[in-house]
């Protein structure tokens, strides 16, 4: 998928592309990790490969398993994705995923439902696919104890709805929030274990990161003390002032 297209159209270029699970703006992002690129042909090779294949020779319909491991043989590559019914960013997002996944075989059925209906499927894990965002709370704080780790795995009760799993990344989850492990929690002991794991989430790619959306903020020149950060507009609104003439 082209993220720079998304990025371009649903919230027209107010944004910053993602390469994991952390923001850009985080203490604990992996700056070096460079993005996944977008590489059509080698999509299509790796659906190939996967036992999806092009039997038609024709892309407007979708491949179809041919010794697929998870797929009996005819079966078509058809998914269906969620949004929340009145977000128009996501809608447009979903719009650009279904066309660019249909360009490579992928028939990709777009449905928007009420937001409560939608958390209520993620949570007992009955779907194929969503978009939804995460907002990041004030001080950053970047464990996925709940989101991503085996913990929160718990059908009706927990946030890891796409279940996912690796031995090493609980591991590395679990040593970034130790205090014996990272110089009492300090960001910069801390730090290491996140960067291993940003790398891992990218291999095993259990969501698509795509981007975080840029905030805009202003104030008269009157108010002297405005100094948002980039998570948290607020944080020290008990210094702002007015100044009078």
């Amino acid at each position: 998928v082209d993220v720079e297209s998304i990025i371009d159209d649903a919230v027209f270029g107010e944004g910053d592309r993602m390469t994991s699970f952390i923001i850009p703006s985080s203490w604990a992002y992996a700056a070096d990790l460079p993005p996944l690129p977008f590489d059509q042909e080698a999509a299509a090779a790796l659906l190939d490969e996967a036992g999806w294949v092009d039997d038609d020779n024709d892309p407007t319909t979708p491949r179809v398993a041919q010794g697929a491991m998870y797929a009996e043989d005819g079966t078509p590559l058809s998914f269906t994705l969620f949004t929340n019914e009145g977000n128009a960013r996501r809608e447009a997002v979903a719009t650009i995923f279904q066309d660019q996944l249909q360009q490579i075989g992928f028939q990709v059925n777009f449905q928007t439902i009420d937001f409560n209906v939608l958390l209520d499927i993620m949570d007992s894990q009955t779907f194929d696919a969503f978009i939804l965002g995460w907002r990041n709370g004030y001080p950053d704080d970047p464990d996925v104890t709940q989101i991503l780790t085996g913990a929160g795995d718990v059908i009706a009760s927990g946030s890891n709805n796409t279940s996912y799993y690796n031995e090493r990344f609980d591991e590395l989850n679990l040593l970034a929030n130790t205090p014996s492990e990272t110089d009492g929690c300090s960001t910069e002991g801390r730090r290491p274990y996140y960067v291993e794991m940003q790398e891992i989430f990218q291999e095993d790619l259990p969501y698509v990161p795509l981007f975080t959306i840029g905030g805009m903020y202003a104030a008269q020149s009157s108010v002297s003390g405005f100094n948002p950060y980039p998570s948290q507009m607020y944080w020290n609104i008990n210094s702002w002032a007015v100044n009078t003439p």
